[in-house]
C-alpha cells in the first residue's frame, strides 16, 4: 500500500511540473458582427458571431485559454459608423463582445484612431481589460497607453506586450491622435522584454502586434515588422500580428508567427508546453495553427444578442432609400477603362474640393450595383472608411509620375498574371480631367502616354489642382513620395469621401454618372481575363 502511495505522489508531483497553456487571437475584426457580407448580405464565414462560437469551443477542450487582439476593432463596418457619431448611448460592439468572452488585452491598431482620440478613451474606458501600446508615447515621453499586463493561467505569468504600427501619421488625421507619438516596434520591444522577465517575473512573454510580418530587412520606423522583432528581439515566445489582413502561419527561430486574417475569418491558435523548473516556468515545445469558421459553425446567441440594437439601428440608416440608378456600376472593369462608377466618385471628389483633377483607387474588384432604386447600404461600400478629400497643386511632371507611380499595378501586358502583386487595387488610382494612355508593354516608369488636358499636351512646369483621398496625402500607397511631394494641402473637405458620395446621391431623384473614356490601356484588356484575375 505504502508503494503505492509513493508512486501516485511521484506522479502527481511530475504532472504537476508541467502545463499546457492555450492562446487564441483575433485581429482586424473592423466590427464585423454577422455571418453575412454587409452590403450584399450574402451568407459568409466570418464575424464575431462564429468567431465567439469558435473561441468558446477551443476554451471548453482547454481552460487554461488567454484571449487577445491585435486591433483595428472599433472602425470598419456602418455599425462602427453608426455607432461611433449616431449612438454613442449604445455600447461599443466588438468591446461589449470582447467583455462577455474574457479577453485579456488589446493591442491599439490606427484605425483605433479613426473617430478621434475622444472617442477611442471612451470605448477604452468601456473595456474590462487594457488597451495596449508599448511605443506609443505622449510629447513628454509617458507611455499613451499601457505598454503590457501580465495574466496568471495554469500558474503560468503570462505577459502580454502590445505594439502599434508607427505610420499613425501617414494613416490618419492629425487631430485624431494629437500629443501623441509613435516609436519603432523593435528598439522599444528591445528595451522592454527582458525587464518583463527580470522585473514582472514573467514566465511566458507575447508580443501583439498592430503591424505586419514585414522583412527581416526592414528598417527603423517599418509599418510591418513583427518578423523582424522576432529576429532581433530575444525573449519572446509567440507573436501574434495583424494589419495587413492576410492569413499568417510562420515560424522564425522557433518562435510561432500568426495573423488571424481578418473580419473574423479565422482564429490564431498557440499552444504552449511548460515545464517548471527552480520555480520557474519554461516553454518547452510551441506549435501554431489558425482555425476557420465554416457551415457547421453556429452564431453565438450571446453576441446576437448584445449588438442587436446597434444592428437594428445601423439597418435603418443603411436601408435608406438613395435614388433610381440610370446605369449599373460595376466595379470589375474599373482597371481596364473608365467606367460610371469612377466617374461618380471622380465628379464627387471634383466638385467637393473645386480641384481641376481628381485621382482615385477602384473601391474593389467585386462591387456590383445594378440600375434601378437603391439604398445607402449600396453606396457605403464604395468607401467604408474614414479618409476625407484633399485639395493639392501639382506641377505636369509630378502628374506624369503620379501615373506612373500607379501604373506598376500592371504587369507586363504579354504576362499571365494581369496585375503586380507588390501594388494591390487599393493603391492604383486613375486620374479624371486628362487625357493619357498606359503603355502596359513598356517597363513601370515610362508606360504614360500621350498625357494631354484639354485636348493639349501637359507641360512639365504646368500646374494643376488635384483631389484625392487623406489617405494619399499622408503616405498611403506612396504617392507623395513618388513625386517629391511635401508642400500641404490647399482644402480638406470637413465631410469623409463615404459621406460625400451620399450627398451628392441623396441630392439627386436619378443619377446617371457618364464616362469619359478619356484614358485607356496598350493594348486594351480583355473582359474575360480581367474578370478571371479579379482580386
Amino acid at each position: 500500500m505504502r508503494q503505492w502511495f509513493w508512486i501516485l505522489l511521484i506522479a502527481w508531483g511530475l504532472q504537476a511540473q508541467e502545463a499546457r497553456i492555450q492562446i487564441l487571437g483575433t485581429t482586424d475584426m473592423h466590427g464585423h458582427v454577422m455571418a453575412e457580407e454587409t452590403f450584399s448580405l450574402q451568407p459568409a464565414h466570418q464575424g464575431w458571431a462564429k468567431l465567439a462560437t469558435l473561441i468558446r469551443r477551443q476554451r471548453a477542450l482547454n481552460p487554461n485559454t488567454v484571449l487577445l487582439d491585435c486591433g483595428d476593432t472599433i472602425q470598419g463596418e456602418p455599425l462602427n459608423y453608426v455607432r461611433n457619431t449616431l449612438r454613442r448611448d449604445l455600447p461599443e460592439p466588438s468591446v461589449a463582445i470582447m467583455n462577455a468572452l474574457g479577453y485579456a488585452a488589446m493591442t491599439v491598431g490606427n484605425h483605433e484612431y479613426d473617430f478621434g482620440l475622444e472617442v477611442l478613451r471612451e470605448v477604452e474606458r468601456q473595456a474590462k481589460f487594457p488597451f495596449l501600446s508599448a511605443n506609443t508615447m505622449d510629447i513628454k515621453g509617458r507611455p499613451g497607453f499601457p505598454a503590457h499586463t501580465v495574466v496568471t493561467v495554469a500558474g503560468v505569468r503570462v505577459a502580454l506586450v502590445g505594439f502599434t504600427t508607427p505610420r499613425i501619421p501617414s494613416m490618419t488625421e492629425p487631430g485624431n491622435y494629437a500629443g501623441l507619438v509613435f516609436q519603432d516596434i523593435v528598439g522599444t520591444a528591445r528595451r522592454l522584454v527582458p525587464s518583463l522577465r527580470e522585473k514582472e517575473k514573467a514566465d511566458v512573454v507575447i508580443a501583439i502586434l498592430h503591424s505586419g510580418l514585414g522583412t527581416l530587412e526592414g528598417r527603423e520606423g517599418d509599418e510591418d515588422a513583427a518578423l523582424r522583432l522576432v529576429d532581433q528581439v530575444p525573449g519572446l515566445d509567440a507573436v501574434f500580428t495583424g494589419h495587413t489582413h492576410q492569413a499568417v502561419q510562420i515560424e522564425h527561430k522557433g518562435i510561432p508567427i500568426l495573423q488571424a486574417q481578418c473580419y473574423g475569418r479565422a482564429l490564431a491558435v498557440v499552444d504552449l508546453d511548460l515545464r517548471q523548473e527552480k520555480g520557474r516556468w519554461r516553454v518547452v515545445a510551441s506549435s501554431g495553427r489558425l482555425l476557420k469558421p465554416d457551415d457547421q459553425t453556429a452564431s453565438d446567441p450571446e453576441v446576437l444578442r448584445l449588438t442587436a440594437a446597434l444592428r437594428a439601428a445601423t439597418d435603418r440608416y443603411l436601408d435608406t432609400s438613395a435614388t433610381n440608378l440610370l446605369v449599373d456600376l460595376d466595379s470589375r472593369w474599373s482597371r481596364m477603362e473608365d467606367t460610371p462608377l469612377m466617374q461618380l466618385i471622380h465628379q464627387v471628389q471634383r466638385q467637393a474640393t473645386g480641384a481641376q483633377l481628381s485621382a482615385a483607387a477602384s473601391p474593389g474588384p467585386k462591387i456590383f450595383i445594378p440600375r434601378g432604386p437603391t439604398s445607402v447600404r449600396q453606396f457605403y461600400a464604395l468607401s467604408p472608411y474614414e479618409s476625407q478629400v484633399a485639395r493639392i497643386r501639382v506641377t505636369g511632371d509630378q502628374l506624369k509620375r503620379y501615373l506612373e507611380h500607379g501604373a506598376r499595378h500592371y504587369a507586363f501586358s504579354w504576362e499571365p498574371e494581369l496585375y503586380s502583386r507588390e501594388v494591390p487595387f487599393y493603391n492604383y488610382d486613375m486620374v479624371d480631367g486628362v487625357a493619357y494612355a498606359l503603355d502596359l508593354g513598356k517597363p513601370a516608369g515610362s508606360r504614360v502616354l500621350r498625357l494631354a488636358y484639354q485636348g493639349q499636351p501637359v507641360k512639365p512646369d504646368q500646374t494643376f489642382t488635384l483631389a484625392l483621398s487623406t489617405y494619399r496625402l499622408r503616405g498611403g500607397g506612396g504617392y507623395m513620395e513618388a513625386i517629391g511631394f511635401t508642400g500641404a494641402p490647399e482644402f480638406i473637405t470637413p465631410a469623409s469621401q463615404r459621406n460625400l458620395i451620399l450627398e451628392y446621391v441623396l441630392a439627386r431623384p436619378a443619377l446617371n454618372p457618364s464616362p469619359t473614356n478619356t484614358w485607356r490601356t496598350i493594348p486594351y484588356l480583355d473582359r474575360t481575363r480581367v474578370a478571371n484575375q479579379a482580386r
